[in-house]
């Protein structure tokens, strides 16, 4: 009688804390190694360095739009 092949387990991924998504970002190496290091510096998890970076530029994107609708 043939033996049952072994089940594999599932890989799973770490949870993303509540309130929070994970993603898959692609970007320059450079750009993630001086990002990286910066994080490191300012005693910041790289995430946050991103979050913060992302904001600032939904917000400039906004003031942007809001600008040249108001002409």
């Amino acid at each position: 009688m043939p033996s049952k092949p072994k089940k594999r387990r599932a890989k799973t991924r770490a949870r993303a804390p509540e309130g929070k998504r994970q993603v898959l970002i692609i970007m320059n190496k450079d750009v993630v190694k001086l990002v990286k290091v910066a994080a490191v510096e300012d005693d910041i998890k790289m995430s946050h360095a991103v979050e913060e970076a992302v904001r600032d530029w939904l917000d400039k994107r906004k003031r942007e739009k809001a600008a040249s609708n108001a002409v």
